[in-house]
């Protein structure tokens, strides 16, 4: 699969210092190079955003935001921690709460900001501290000193769960490495998830392409609606599946697909993924999730779900785990 061009406000991200024995190893490769690496970025692009909201730069503090974003999509397209960690397998909803309450986030953080309460004391909700929270709260709004106090409690949550990745990471390196069969079938079930929810929840949902929205957009509920960071967010998952299946990547899990007789099927699900981003790529800038927009990439997204399903996991012994996600 040729690797294409860079993605739109996403960073491409690479792991130095590693023995070329290491390099030979594709389960090693893809944990200290892909998962671990990222997860490390993520708690640099936390602390990033906590010395930028010190700033009087209002660029500064949105550029900061969206690496963070963009960081945390990387590290979600491959999560896997709470299978090694039974307290880990919350930590993402610690993280971002999108699409799992249908509490008005910005009418509850409205009465927040009104409060005369602490912001650590008015700040009590999970739900309240979260990277959508602070989408909200960084820029519904003029920035203020109150808004300033409300995103420092936040941001310093958010560092908190992404610092407990981190090191979760680092904890279980061991056990990811012992056991390759469970190793490959996580993380292929994690990017299944991420490609079903990144084209349902993200694409289709927001620009009116299921049955309840069917050609009426809804922007407004897209994942980081204010600061304008979900794009980046939909290209970092993409870049990380990128990350894991491209040739040029390798070794990766095309890597192992191909000692398990899957190469066939490999290429199904590359295609597909070449097909989305390219998609992406050539989304109008200005797109506002238009529903004609959107068709090309929601298309890829289905496709490549189709592939995974219909095409590998069978040939390489991984059951898929979210059968809801075959694309049908």
């Amino acid at each position: 699969m040729k690797a294409l061009t860079q993605l739109s406000l996403v960073f491409c991200l690479t792991a130095s210092g590693l023995s070329h024995a290491a390099e030979q190893d594709p389960y090693v490769a893809i944990y200290d190079k892909v998962i671990q690496a990222n997860a490390n970025h993520a708690v640099q692009y936390c602390a990033d955003l906590q010395e930028a909201l010190d700033s009087d730069s209002a660029d500064l503090r949105r550029q900061a935001f969206m690496r963070l974003t963009q960081g945390w999509g990387r590290v979600q397209a491959s999560y896997i921690l709470g299978a090694y960690d039974i307290a880990a397998m919350d930590y993402p909803l610690m993280v971002d709460y999108f699409h799992m309450s249908k509490e008005n986030i910005h009418e509850s953080l409205a009465r927040v900001m009104k409060s005369d309460s602490s912001a650590s004391k008015a700040l009590y909700k999970n739900s309240y501290k979260t990277l959508g929270a602070l989408d909200d709260v960084m820029f519904s709004g003029p920035w203020s000193e109150r808004r300033h106090e409300m995103a420092d409690v936040i941001s310093a949550s958010v560092c908190k769960r992404l610092t407990l990745i981190r090191d979760g990471y680092q904890e279980h390196r061991a056990d990811f490495l012992a056991d390759q069969d469970k190793a490959l079938s996580l993380l292929v079930n994690a990017e299944i998830e991420n490609i079903y929810k990144t084209r349902d929840w993200r694409i289709a949902q927001i620009s009116g392409l299921t049955k309840k929205t069917l050609g009426k957009p809804e922007p407004e509920h897209q994942q980081y609606p204010y600061s304008q960071a979900s794009w980046g967010f939909i290209g970092a998952i993409l870049a990380t599946n990128q990350q894991l299946l491209a040739d040029d990547q390798q070794p990766n899990v095309a890597t192992i697909v191909a000692a398990k007789g899957g190469s066939e099927g490999l290429v199904a699900v590359q295609q597909a993924l070449d097909a989305s981003l390219l998609a992406y790529q050539q989304a109008p800038a200005d797109h506002n999730y238009n529903t004609n927009d959107m068709i090309p990439l929601f298309q890829g997204l289905l496709d490549l779900q189709k592939a995974f399903y219909r095409q590998l996991v069978g040939r390489i012994g991984v059951t898929a785990s979210l059968i809801d996600a075959d694309g049908d």
